[in-house]
Order: C-alpha cells, then structure tokens, then sequence
C-alpha cells in the first residue's frame, strides 16, 4: 500500500495510523504528497488529542487538509481513538449508522450533525433532538448551525465534548457566536 520511509517516531506513528485507516491514506497522500512528514503534521494532532482535554475526558477532533475532512473521537470509550470517514457532514447519535455513536438513553437516535464548508469551518446543528445540544454553555435551536472553533465545548445532552480542529488550512477564528 505504501512506500515511504519512517525517518523519524513522529513518521512511524503516523505510518502505523495509516496502516489502520486505510481509507484516509490515498486522500491524505493525494492532498499532501508522497511525503511522509508532510502527512505526519496533520496525524500527529490527532495521535495526541486526548492530552488536549481540560474539561472531558472526551474529544471531537476534526481533521482538514483543504479538500479532506474526518472526524476523530475517542467516543463512547475514552481509551480508544475512534475515525469517520472522509466527508463534509457525519451525524452523532444513538443509532447504530450514526458516524459517530454514543450508545446513552440521553442521547437521541439522530442527535446532532457536525459538517464542514470548506470556506467556512466547520459547525453543528442540533437536528431535533430530545436533550439537547449545547455549545459553549449555550443551547442551539432545532436546526440551527453554529460555527465551531478549536476548544468549543459541546454538549450532547448531559455528554460533555471538548472539540479541536487541526490540519492545514484549517479555520481556526477567535471565538464568536456565528451562525453558518
């Protein structure tokens, strides 16, 4: 599958994390080159996540390489560092074909969605759900898309979530309550 050389711990970490998600390899080596390195500066983020955390044992991270973009989470089990597809919008909720599943009767079926507008950034939106979705302490309206920043803190009904964003070209504004 792939041929480059690891010159460094960074680029064998980013290699082994390759080799796991195989679906993200040719996107990530089409958007940034045969260049191992050049693909480690944005794998190394995700690989070091969790030590982001302040407030939640929990993260979202989302990942953009310009064109790319993937969620990484360690939801529903904080051990474990869990990959969406590539995509520009991936649903949280109960249900099983959700991207990202968090298995809480809290939680509704079809909770919130997370997409991304290359121009924009990237944001989430409430899509009915029962308990709520809040950001930064503030509760979203059914449907409403609030633009999201690195360090919003999002809560799925009583799930708190530290989200980050990392990547090249990646919209990281001061905080503002934005709408998309």
């Amino acid at each position: 599958m792939l041929n480059l050389k690891p010159s460094s711990d960074s680029d064998r970490r980013t290699l082994k994390f390759l080799e796991k998600n195989p679906s993200l390899s040719q996107s990530l080596l089409e958007d940034c080159g045969p260049n191992l390195s050049q693909v480690a500066t944005i794998i190394e983020p995700v690989l070091n996540a969790s030590s982001r955390c302040e407030v939640s044992s929990f993260y979202i991270q989302a990942v953009t390489t310009g064109r790319t973009a993937f969620l990484t989470t360690n939801l529903p089990d904080d051990r474990a560092t869990q990959v969406t597809s590539v995509g520009a919008s991936w649903l949280i909720g109960r249900n099983n074909t959700c991207a990202i599943s968090i298995k809480s009767t809290s939680i509704s079926r079809c909770h919130a969605v997370i997409g991304h507008c290359p121009d924009r950034g990237f944001y989430i939106m409430d899509v009915g759900s029962s308990n709520g979705t809040f950001v930064n302490c503030r509760r979203l309206a059914a449907l409403e898309q609030k633009l999201l920043n690195d360090g919003d803190l999002v809560e799925l009904s009583h799930t708190r979530v530290e989200f980050f964003i990392s990547g090249r070209r990646s919209r990281t504004p001061a905080h503002q309550d934005t709408q998309v």
